[in-house]
């Protein structure tokens, strides 16, 4: 392989593949990155086995070729060089690395040992809004588990019905669904349980680049998903099992409704919070006619109460809750005015944004000893 390639491309594409390797990994060949020549293009790929990437850059190409090269050494090289052109040259299993003032030569492994990553049928791929699809995984994947426990609640559960995209996470103390509309209807009603790392890399994935659409469907394995950009391709596998039934968590009558300014909100839950920290996270909230008390004690630290203005629909309650879903919530909103509903201190709170009906978040009560 003997190819020439502007530092700028070169670095984009190996830090977005490098995302795509485990630090963990058991096999030298999945610290590496593939680099192939590909109809006058360089393809470059990544695998951890759950997940592979294959990205297209553009390439002055003199001879074909393709080697695999460690990930982190490749890339601390070219991030720290100058925007020039670089010089790609492979000689059997090492890789030569040329610039001006400035030449390395780095050992690989041959690409034969890489795994082959999965084929699709284009025509099997259907359209997404690329930028409605990247604002949805932001609103649920927080709310997605991180412990592995229960593999089924660190994904992201998607349904395609007809035009209807809904995207649901939790992970048993909260949970976050939103919809978004597609142009044209699937052919086939779709539900299936990403990794929500997945997703959030997909989001990335878009949030760097300027696409309005991107398409997705099935492998040819079957067990996994791809997503396809116009120069890249994105694979994740499918988790197995049940998810949870979350149409029967969420409350279908309210006793309490509230509409709060969200950065009034955001600030009283960040000042109670201090005092909440060293008391299992715990902030009670207080809701009366015309305004809602928030607050937070801790043998150790002392107490302290934060009041603010809110309107008010049906009855006076009180209710608690850990700040720190509160504040997963507060982060993944960006409307000024948020809506709460409750049906007294037991029953999930559902927080939604005062404009979108498609996005509702749920998070369990605490239950105080003198319940």
């Amino acid at each position: 392989m003997k190819i020439q390639i502007l530092q700028e491309n070169l670095n984009k594409g190996v830090n977005i593949a490098q995302r795509s390797i485990s630090s963990k990994t058991q096999l030298p060949i999945l610290s590496n990155l593939l680099l192939k020549t590909d109809q006058n293009r360089l393809c470059i790929s990544a695998t951890n086995l759950e997940t592979g990437i294959s990205l297209w850059l553009g390439a002055k190409i003199e001879e074909e070729g393709e080697i695999t090269i460690p990930a982190k050494i490749i890339t601390e090289i070219v991030s720290s060089l100058p925007a020039a052109k670089i010089n790609l040259v492979s000689e059997k299993e090492s890789l030569k690395i040329s610039t001006e003032g400035y030449e390395a030569t780095v050992n690989g492994i041959a690409a034969t040992e890489f795994p082959k990553l999965p084929s699709y049928r284009p025509d099997v791929l259907f359209s997404l809004p690329a930028e409605k699809l990247a604002e949805a995984i932001n609103k649920v994947a927080f709310s997605a588990a991180s412990d592995e426990g229960r593999p089924v609640l660190t994904g992201i559960l998607l349904k395609i019905q007809e035009k209807t995209l809904s995207m649901v996470a939790t992970d048993g103390y909260r949970l976050s669904l939103k919809t978004i509309d597609l142009e044209t209807p699937v052919k086939e009603n779709i539900s299936l349980i990403l990794p929500a790392k997945t997703l959030i890399e997909v989001a990335r994935i878009i949030a760097d680049g300027k696409e309005e659409k991107i398409k997705m469907g099935f492998t040819e394995e079957q067990n996994q998903v791809v997503f396809v950009f116009s120069e890249m391709e994105f694979f994740s596998r499918v988790i197995e099992g049940e998810f949870p039934d979350y149409e029967k968590i969420i409350p279908q009558s309210s006793s309490s409704k509230i509409v709060l300014d969200k950065e009034s909100f955001n600030r009283a839950v960040k000042l109670v919070s201090v005092f909440a920290r060293d008391s299992a996270n715990i902030i009670k909230m207080k809701i009366l006619k015309e305004s809602l008390e928030m607050s937070a004690n801790s043998p150790q630290v002392g107490e302290n109460k934060s009041s603010l203005n809110m309107k008010l629909e049906g009855e006076e309650s009180e209710i608690a809750f850990n700040y720190r879903f509160l504040q997963g919530f507060l982060n993944a909103v960006s409307s000024p005015e948020i809506l709460l509903e409750i049906n007294g201190p037991l029953s999930p709170g559902v927080f939604k944004e005062a404009k979108d009906n498609s996005f509702l978040h749920i998070i369990m009560p605490v239950r105080l000893q003198t319940e």
